[in-house]
């Protein structure tokens, strides 16, 4: 890389896929003139296998992108006690391995160091001060809070406690405090005394222009799914089949749909699968069919099909500071009507699209047939409304120019 340029080093322990947020930030940073480094962990924590097998590996992804992959120990199946180590692990071998990277990537000028989990924080605020760089806290999920609220960990558990005091240092050291969710200022202000101005709003977004890309590509949907949903007025879900999605309130709010005519496909795999099927058999639904899961470069030929998009999420306090799925980015940028069961402010209902209470079946429904009932120039008005909002505060290529035009006034 270039050593006339600027670099940023994104320390995030689980950005080991190509297709996430930091890929994404990464190349708008890069296409913006500056040098980056996305440091990670070769331990995959999706598939809970290794990448590589070396101890550090390089590997530019794109002119000015460079991943560097780190072996952290040991491997973990489950969310227990190796995964910790191997937290703490990966944060160790960074701090080691921070002299090779400069010399292979460029001094950093800005360390972004995103949560979960929040050791990373650590190791990226001395690294920050090694350097003198800036430190930006990053945090897509709310820990400790998340453990508690959506886990159910007791919240005087040692744990809890000690990521607590981790968070709270972190939120002072900062010279920035980022975000995915919209409200998570008013959980940082709660935590730690540090002025408003200092907390920036980043959401989860898309890359508009690539799922434009996936619409003109030549990839064809199973032939069962597209015949599916070429036949019928349809609704579909789209993501993981898990307790979490809020699948089972879905089906329930389906089963009050009495219109013969509406049809829904659910598109995915998870722990939950099985149980929904049979849950779906028992409340009669023949009008709802499971499918495998697709690419993901085959979510927009599949809601360009589809008449609605549905989702929800369990009333749970921590979603008080906002919403950040990836799902509803997808569906809105289609530009498809939308339903999501929530019962806090969140992007659907920004876009002007159906937002119900969580639990609600009745108005669920309800809403199922209010978008069946639209006018076609009623869908277009819906449809303008949500790529309009996507475009503007959710593509990627908008909130990496933000992001970097935060830092420079850092």
């Amino acid at each position: 890389m270039g050593s006339d340029k600027k670099t940023i080093w994104i320390l995030n322990q689980y950005a080991s896929h190509l297709e996430t947020r930091h890929w994404e930030l990464s190349r708008s940073f890069a296409e913006q003139g500056y040098n980056v480094a996305v440091i990670t962990s070769s331990f995959h924590h999706g598939k809970r296998e290794y990448m590589y097998d070396e101890k550090i590996r390089f590997e530019e992804r794109l002119p000015g992108v460079t991943y560097v992959y780190i072996h952290s120990e040991p491997p973990y199946y489950n969310n227990g006690g190796k995964r910790i180590l191997n937290m703490i692990d990966f944060c160790g071998k960074f701090r080691r391995a921070r002299k090779k990277i400069a010399g292979h990537t460029g001094v950093p000028s800005f360390i972004i160091a995103s949560s979960a989990p929040p050791f990373v924080w650590e190791a990226g605020y001395s690294t920050a001060k090694r350097f003198k760089a800036k430190f930006v806290v990053e945090f897509r999920d709310i820990w400790p809070l998340s453990l508690v609220d959506v886990q159910g960990v007791n919240p005087h558990h040692p744990l809890v406690t000690f990521f607590g005091i981790i968070e709270k240092r972190a939120y002072k050291r900062a010279d920035a405090i980022v975000s995915t969710m919209p409200y998570a200022w008013k959980h940082v202000m709660e935590v730690a005394d540090v002025p408003r101005e200092k907390i920036h709003w980043m959401a989860n977004g898309i890359n508009v222009s690539e799922a434009r890309r996936c619409l003109e590509s030549d990839k064809k949907l199973p032939s069962d799914l597209e015949q599916y949903l070429d036949s019928h007025w349809c609704g579909v879900y789209v993501g993981s089949i898990a307790k979490c999605e809020c699948l089972e309130y879905l089906l329930r709010g389906i089963s009050k749909v009495s219109d013969p005519d509406v049809y829904f496909a659910v598109i995915g795999e998870g722990g939950e699968k099985e149980n929904l099927q049979k849950l779906a058999k028992e409340l009669g639904l023949d009008r709802v069919r499971f499918f495998d899961a697709i690419d993901r470069s085959l979510i927009p030929k599949v809601l360009q099909k589809a008449k609605l998009a549905i989702g929800a999420v369990h009333d749970i306090p921590i979603y008080r500071f906002g919403l950040s799925m990836n799902k509803l980015n997808d569906y809105l940028a289609s530009g498809v009507p939308t339903i999501l069961a929530s019962s806090v402010d969140n992007v659907v209902k920004d876009a002007g699209h159906f937002s119900v209470p969580t639990g609600d079946e009745e108005k669920f429904a309800e809403a199922v047939m209010k978008i069946k009932g639209l006018s076609a120039e009623e869908r277009e008005a819906l449809s303008s409304r949500a790529i309009q909002l996507i475009c503007s505060d959710y593509d990627y290529a908008e909130i990496g120019k933000k992001y970097l035009k935060m830092m420079e006034q850092l």
